[in-house]
């Protein structure tokens, strides 16, 4: 098998460059993630951001029997519905409701 050549290398550069700006846009307009943590015993979080029209929040949060569990700024909450807005949806960005939530798990193990 030969060495890839300079022209090579670069053709597949630009191929990336624009598989990511496709996925940069598709992500732009997510509203939702669901993210598998294997570390996390298996669990499963769903990342969600908030309605625009109420904000730009994003919250964190298991699936479960009667709504799971939410990442808060003051640790792992239950009973999603009963949280007000502000609680539940208190991360900046979808990065950091991740960050948070896979300490969160780790912390609680």
């Amino acid at each position: 098998m030969t060495d890839p050549t300079r022209d090579d290398l670069l053709v597949e550069i630009e191929r990336l460059k624009a598989e990511l700006a496709r996925a940069q846009e598709l992500a732009d307009g997510a509203t939702e993630y669901r993210i598998p943590v294997p570390e996390g015993g298996g669990t499963n979080l769903v990342l969600r951001r908030q309605a625009l029209a109420h904000g730009t929040g994003w919250a964190a949060s298991t699936t479960g029997y009667g709504g799971g569990l939410a990442c808060t700024t003051e640790g792992w909450q239950d009973a999603i519905g009963a949280m007000s807005v502000d609680r539940l949806f208190c991360w900046p960005d979808a990065a950091t409701a991740l960050a948070a939530a896979r300490t969160a798990l780790a912390d609680s193990s």
